[in-house]
């Protein structure tokens, strides 16, 4: 398993890299803007050899944290609930390690599925504002803070 684990970790370090993200213990990538705190969480699955990614963003204005955990952040969705059926179906099967997959398309479908769905959005969330936006966008399946909701229409 630990094979597979590790092109998981290639993909998400290629593609970090290309949007100014860093690795924390290879599993939390973040990115700090004055408003914004954006992740991309890598979880292993509690019941077998599956993993699934994890975006966020956490508003500064919210709250003082320097590198919030994934499911404490204002705005969350998992990667591939974005996703079109069958890209979903692929991207899940390539993070799922009982699934027989050579790694070079392991690490292809994720690296494309994870920047369109996860760094490409993330790094559009630089404020306040077009963090909101994006998660607009892309309702239903982003979930938003009431609190993050409750702060906007004061402004």
């Amino acid at each position: 398993m630990s094979e597979g684990r590790n092109v998981i970790i290639r993909a998400l370090v290629e593609t970090a890299t290309d949007y100014g993200f860093r690795g924390v213990r290879k599993t939390n990538y973040y990115r700090e803007r004055p408003e914004t705190i954006c992740v991309l969480n890598l979880q292993k699955s509690s019941w077998g050899p599956q993993f699934y990614l994890n975006a966020a963003v956490w508003l500064t204005r919210l709250g003082p944290e320097r590198r919030p955990k994934e499911y404490n952040c204002h705005i969350r969705w998992r990667v591939n609930s974005l996703m079109e059926d069958e890209q979903s179906k692929m991207f899940t099967q390539a993070l799922n390690l009982e699934h027989p997959l050579p790694d070079d398309q392991r690490l292809s479908l994720i690296k494309d599925g994870v920047d369109a769905y996860g760094f490409r959005l993330l790094s559009r969330c630089d404020s306040e504002q077009t963090a909101l936006r994006v998660a607009d966008e892309c309702k239903p399946r982003v979930m938003v803070a009431l609190k993050a909701r409750t702060q906007e229409k004061v402004n």
